[in-house]
């Protein structure tokens, strides 16, 4: 009987321990979420000129295009993006500010002197109809190498997946000697000067000299579409 006593009270202890260990790791989360900050942006990059937004909104979520091109002389690394949602009224329905968003819905990773990009969230959360959007680049980004890794896109098409849903598919080559890790590829469709569907994908790694698939399904119909895509290395260095 003492031994069974002992063995209860060993078991009360340890569910005691890890109620008290779990509860510390709450607390720490906690802490860290009060601390935690979303994007904000109190100076504009003076080197980065946004060169056009496009809202797009269809029965799968909502998206936002921000044309953006690099006017400096080197490449840039880190670059903030904001980006808000406004009515008909001009009222603010989102905005990427919330704290913990992954860091590819509040920041391009790099671009290079003169590069152009069209960066897509396809993360945007609306119940009515966005009208607009307003983007501004931070200032505070990092200068990068005098040559960015290189990636190679190709075979950029429009079809329907397995599931019928319409989605735009690729491949991705790392043509540098940098693995890449959490690769986003920003793809968008154009008729004339109008972006009419944009998405974007992640590949989590691309070792150097290697290749990846990818599918994209995007906000709005890309039929007929000129296709395009970009993917901004995350890893600029060994």
């Amino acid at each position: 009987m003492k031994v069974a006593v002992l063995a209860l009270a060993a078991l009360a202890l340890t569910g005691c321990e890890s109620t008290q260990s779990k509860s510390a790791k709450l607390e720490s989360v906690a802490q860290r979420s009060k601390h935690e900050k979303g994007l904000v942006i109190s100076e504009q990059a003076k080197e980065i000129k946004v060169e056009g937004t496009t809202m797009l909104q269809d029965a799968n979520g909502a998206a936002t295009v921000v044309e953006l091109r690099n006017e400096s002389k080197g490449s840039l690394v880190g670059l903030p993006v904001s980006v808000q949602v406004l009515d008909k009224a001009s009222k603010p329905l989102y905005a990427n500010d919330a704290p913990g968003l992954d860091s590819s819905l509040v920041s391009v990773a790099s671009l290079g002197p003169g590069a152009e990009l069209a960066w897509v969230n396809d993360q945007v959360t609306i119940a009515t109809p966005g009208q607009s959007v307003v983007a501004k680049i931070g200032a505070g980004a990092k200068p990068g190498p005098a040559q960015l890794p290189q990636m190679e896109l190709t075979g950029l098409k429009a079809e329907a997946d397995a599931s019928g849903e319409q989605a735009i598919t690729g491949d991705v080559a790392n043509r540098s000697q940098v693995e890449q890790r959490r690769l986003v590829v920003y793809v968008t469709g154009r008729k004339g000067d109008k972006v009419v569907a944009a998405g974007r994908a992640i590949v989590e790694r691309l070792a150097p000299g290697k290749s990846a698939h990818f599918s994209v399904f995007p906000i709005g119909d890309p039929n007929g579409a000129e296709l395009s895509a970009a993917a901004p290395p995350t890893v600029v260095a060994p």
